[in-house]
């Protein structure tokens, strides 16, 4: 055999020496738009006032009109997470001329942490919250502040994705309990919601939509509404009907705990010695009153 016909077998792989990180979703979308809260000890009560109204007085020198306030009590309580990797103590020898991904495995526990902060703050928006004067009392999103799967302004009932009918209403919602004009508006959707309204006649005319990021594909503020696009997987899917449940917010209507991301790294002597690099948080949140959120429902599979 010719030294030419084996010179193929001897060819090399080169490996490059650093590594990348996957497609993830690497920041939080939603940290910023919420109330963030410091907690000292294991929970934080928050005490609340019900609105009360004037009574008019029709005769001089009568008694005092003397009317009760309805108090309330919402509760936050952080809980910790964590996230730990182990390389064992020959990783760095066996990886020859690769790089031991220290500080990219620090930075992909920055992005869960991201990550987990917005979860925390879509299941509390969206599940359940906690009230009373010991708060074991649950309070859970009403029927009222739900816009349907298959709203419609006019016609009968049929499945749709977002729509304009839909942020309408939501808009609607958010009126008539009387939010603040002053606490700015938030939906949080995917991208298949996006795409619904990208696709919808009325807001790519330039008649009637200002968003100027809309010309470039990307929609930012709409009908009062800052959007938020998160990763599908951090929003409520129903795998059987289609359905993903999105969700629109004041500022104040959602509170988070966040004690901030620690990051150790140590040399375990329990695990022969491997280094460890653990990442930890204490993160919580509440819906603070369940007028200022408005669950929208979208469907994916139309």
């Amino acid at each position: 055999m010719s030294a030419i016909s084996q010179i193929p077998q001897y060819f090399t792989t080169e490996f490059t020496s650093n590594w990348e990180h996957l497609l993830q979703q690497k920041v939080s979308k939603l940290r910023e738009y919420v109330s963030v809260e410091s907690v000292r000890g294991k929970e934080k009560t928050f005490n609340q006032l019900a609105a009360v109204e004037m009574t008019k007085i029709t005769n001089r020198a009568s008694d005092t009109n003397i009317s009760d306030v309805t108090l309330a009590k919402r509760w936050l309580r952080p809980y910790p997470y964590e996230h730990a990797t182990l390389f064992d103590e020959w990783d760095a020898e066996y990886l020859g001329e690769v790089s031991l991904p220290q500080s990219e495995t620090v930075s992909n526990h920055a992005m869960a942490y991201m990550r987990t902060c917005d979860k925390v703050i879509i299941d509390a928006a969206l599940g359940t919250a906690y009230t009373g004067e010991t708060g074991v009392t649950p309070t859970s999103l009403p029927s009222g502040q739900k816009v349907a799967v298959d709203y419609v302004e006019t016609g009968s009932a049929a499945n749709s994705g977002l729509t304009i009918a839909k942020l309408r209403q939501a808009a609607y919602l958010l009126n008539d309990a009387e939010v603040d004009d002053s606490d700015p508006r938030v939906i949080v959707v995917s991208a298949k919601q996006i795409q619904d309204l990208l696709r919808t006649t009325e807001v790519t005319s330039a008649d009637y939509n200002s968003v100027k990021a809309l010309v470039q594909g990307q929609l930012d503020t709409f009908m009062g509404f800052k959007f938020r696009r998160v990763a599908s997987s951090l929003l409520p899917y129903n795998a059987n009907t289609g359905v993903r449940t999105c969700f629109a917010y004041v500022r104040s209507g959602v509170k988070l705990a966040d004690a901030g991301r620690k990051v150790h790294v140590d040399i375990r002597a329990d695990k022969s010695h491997a280094l460890q690099i653990r990442t930890v948080a204490s993160l919580g949140a509440t819906r603070m009153e369940e007028k200022k959120v408005v669950e929208v429902a979208a469907d994916e599979v139309l």
